[in-house]
């Protein structure tokens, strides 16, 4: 038992050098899936729509980068840390609130009135009706 948790100790640890926040731009950066996330004030104060963060993400210009987008659930779920009781989020991330953010896909079996979103009380992926109101969180590529 000893040995497991060392071993999921270290791998946390290695997991969180992966993640670089760069305060200057505030963007976190994860080099093993090449995602450049947004990390600033509106983070945690933006609430949309579904639709309306669809659009928000697709219009954002930051940190010099006009290509962002609404990340995947796949793609919060990288940035979930269970270690971190907090919040369930990446410590790499400053801003951040234990709540749920929007994520880009829109289920077909409900006739797209719902979408999935990340709720970093738990580290979990739920979905819920596309006209309330969730925090955005934008992510782009990086090659």
């Amino acid at each position: 038992m000893k040995y497991l948790i060392c071993i999921l100790f270290f791998l946390s640890l290695s997991t969180a050098a992966l993640l670089h926040r760069d305060s200057s731009s505030e963007v976190v950066k994860d080099h093993t899936t090449h995602l450049m996330w947004a990390d600033n004030s509106s983070s945690v104060s933006l609430q949309l729509t579904h639709k309306e963060a669809i659009e928000y993400c697709e219009k954002l210009s930051h940190a010099g980068y006009t290509n962002w987008r609404l990340p995947k659930i796949e793609e919060f779920e990288t940035i979930v840390d269970k270690l971190n009781r907090k919040t369930y989020i990446n410590k790499a991330f400053k801003y951040n609130v234990p709540t749920g953010y929007w994520a880009y896909k829109a289920h077909f079996r409900t006739f797209w009135y719902y979408a999935d979103y990340m709720n970093f009380i738990s580290g979990t992926a739920y979905f819920d009706n596309r006209n309330v109101n969730k925090y955005v969180r934008c992510v782009r590529d990086i090659k």
